[in-house]
């Protein structure tokens, strides 16, 4: 078993380690994408210019506020139903729910979304953008969050009630800080879906000055394609903030996406 957990590492290692290596070599030695270590090191030349001439600054921003909008408000809409959901029983709860699983199954369409987003003056808008991602995510996430709600005991509803905590106190103040391993888990995968994702700011937000780090590797690529140790340069850059974020978060991953799956 440990002789095929390592096969496996290693097809998953190997191809980042060509990349990272190779975006520290020189173009002519980064060409021949072999994994040895560079002869010459040429870090600061690459990754300075790969700054400049993908627009990595600008992308970086628009991203940015893409992402911590969109996740944000995803954390709070999702936990918000799973709550309501998991905790009531009546029609309007399994209204929702229903809807949730149609979300789940029925699959989406660019160009009926498209003309939807037209005629409500979204396209090309942040705002417009920000609702696709809510959208895109609710319906998974909030299943994630339903699962974790049966580990949470009814009964600590019940004595926060009876201690006099109002309704809106109830969920913010002793529901949601007990949501921390699963918001990890859902902060980390709402970010690298959003921060990775090409075809909704390529369809909907396809103007120069709000490009995001995604659609910067697909034009640079056309530009540069020959040039191995800037591309490889430019994948680094805009994969470096999920990884710093995984590394940050990953201990509480596990623990709340596995948290409700074996009923007590």
């Amino acid at each position: 078993m440990e002789a095929v957990a390592l096969l496996i590492s290693c097809v998953i290692a190997v191809p980042i380690y060509l990349v990272v290596v190779n975006s520290f070599k020189t173009g002519a030695e980064a060409s021949d994408l072999r994994l040895s270590l560079p002869t010459k090191w040429n870090i600061w030349n690459n990754y300075s210019d790969v700054f400049i001439s993908a627009k990595i600054p600008q992308a970086l921003w628009n991203t940015t506020i893409l992402t911590v909008v969109s996740v944000f408000f995803i954390i709070i809409f999702c936990s918000l139903s799973a709550y309501f959901i998991q905790r009531r029983d009546n029609r309007v709860s399994k209204l929702i729910q229903t809807i949730i699983i149609a979300g789940l199954i029925l699959p989406s369409s660019i160009i009926t979304t498209y003309m939807l987003m037209f005629d409500l003056h979204l396209v090309r808008t942040y705002l417009g953008v920000i609702l696709l991602y809510i959208a895109g995510n609710y319906a998974f996430l909030t299943y994630v969050y339903i699962g974790f709600f049966h580990s949470i005991p009814r009964e600590l509803d019940e004595a926060a009630i009876i201690d006099g905590v109002r309704p809106y106190g109830l969920f913010w103040k002793i529901i949601f800080p007990l949501l921390k391993p699963i918001s990890a888990s859902v902060l980390i995968i709402a970010f690298m879906s959003v921060w990775n994702d090409f075809t909704t700011p390529f369809y909907f937000l396809n103007t120069a000055s709000r490009f995001t780090l995604s659609l910067t590797v697909y034009f640079f690529f056309g530009q540069h394609s020959s040039d191995w140790n800037l591309v490889f340069a430019d994948l680094i850059i805009v994969s470096l903030p999920v990884i710093i974020l995984y590394l940050f978060l990953q201990r509480y991953i596990v623990e709340g996406l596995t948290a409700g799956a074996v009923k007590s």
